[in-house]
């Protein structure tokens, strides 16, 4: 598998903003009536709006490429049954490799692993935008209006997978690497 360089950076800048934005929510500190934010939760709303764009970009970025090629959405197949079938039976190969205690071939694209790459790629664009719905709808005395409030409950209870997934997927890439399948190499390449 090969990338291009605009999925190159935009991977990398991803990946940069959602480690900053795990490790500021371990030390902000919330706004409320009568007590002010910390300068991490201000880089926390700063990083995240700047994720919601990027994510949106990198959303863009994968549907335009996806279009060009004529391969339909790796990222996101839940919606069409050829795209379930090629999941399926990639889960399974991946199973079979996995009871040998072998890592799946990286010579073609995996259906599974982009399902679940579009899994985090989604989970991060829900607490990029639910965060950025936040800081906008957060008032002046660090109130959030009623409306957004369940928002705030949302956002909280997607970060525990975040981190689940920030931990799980630099593994299986570093795991894949020292395997030979140089998927860090092919996705940090500067070539």
């Amino acid at each position: 598998m090969t990338y291009d360089r605009t999925t190159r950076i935009l991977h990398l800048c991803v990946a940069g903003g959602v480690a900053a934005q795990m490790v500021t929510s371990l030390l902000l500190i919330h706004p409320k009536p009568g007590r002010l934010p910390n300068a991490w939760y201000e880089a926390h709303e700063i990083v995240g709006i700047t994720l919601a764009i990027l994510l949106t970009a990198y959303w863009a970025w994968v549907i335009r490429r996806s279009m060009v090629r004529n391969e339909g959405l790796a990222l996101f197949p839940w919606f069409s049954g050829r795209a379930l079938t090629k999941l399926r039976d990639d889960a399974g190969r991946t199973a079979r490799s996995l009871a040998h205690r072998k890592l799946p071939p990286a010579d073609e694209a995996s259906p599974l692993a982009a399902a679940i790459q579009g899994l985090g790629l989604l989970a991060a664009l829900f607490l990029a935008l639910t965060g950025t719905t936040l800081a906008l709808g957060t008032g002046p005395d660090g109130g959030l209006a009623p409306a957004i409030r369940p928002l705030k409950e949302l956002h909280e209870a997607v970060g525990p997978l975040m981190w689940a997934y920030l931990v799980a997927h630099p593994l299986l890439g570093l795991l894949h690497q020292i395997a030979g399948h140089r998927s860090l190499s092919r996705m940090f390449s500067l070539r």
